[in-house]
């Protein structure tokens, strides 16, 4: 197994942490712009915003590319965080349509949702791969989760 392979989740991990970080612009700017689907829920909320989006994409990017070029991996650090954040958007998205407010817990869509953006954009990443980051990945986010929530940058440790 080549583990540096793994490695190719780094973009995805570091985009997801650090779009939270927005919230400590002074003004945020919601992607869905405030819209109210039919069912009387936003469409995505409030904390889904463009501020978010790059913050957590440029610095996904920026750590992801040195960590790409230095191992030889054939993949786009842009891509893989990208489609990290947008997972995270559409995870959003079938909460709201759920029934489910923002901050409520979503097991599995809250771990994961930013994982299958990151394949779709980012990858092909071999299946045996694939498999492990998503068996990883729900200790790991959570852990993230519970140290963002007690340093102030998460409002929830989930």
């Amino acid at each position: 197994m080549n583990w540096e392979l793994l490695l190719w989740i780094v973009p995805a991990y570091v985009a997801n942490s650090t779009a939270t970080l927005s919230k400590f612009f002074p003004k945020r700017h919601p992607i869905d712009a405030g819209y109210v689907c039919p069912d009387g829920r936003r469409l995505l909320g409030n904390g889904k915003t463009w501020e978010g989006l790059l913050v957590g994409t440029a610095l996904g990017t920026l750590v992801g590319w040195p960590v790409f070029a230095y191992f030889g991996l054939p993949y786009n650090a842009f891509l893989v965080a990208f489609g990290a954040l947008l997972g995270d958007i559409v995870g959003s998205f079938a909460k709201r349509r759920i029934g489910l407010e923002r901050g409520a817990e979503a097991p599995i869509i809250d771990q994961l949702d930013f994982m299958f953006g990151a394949f779709a954009l980012g990858g092909p990443l071999p299946a045996e791969y694939s498999a492990l980051l998503l068996l990883i990945t729900p200790i790991i986010h959570r852990t993230a989760n519970i140290i963002g929530y007690l340093i102030g940058v998460k409002n929830e440790p989930w």
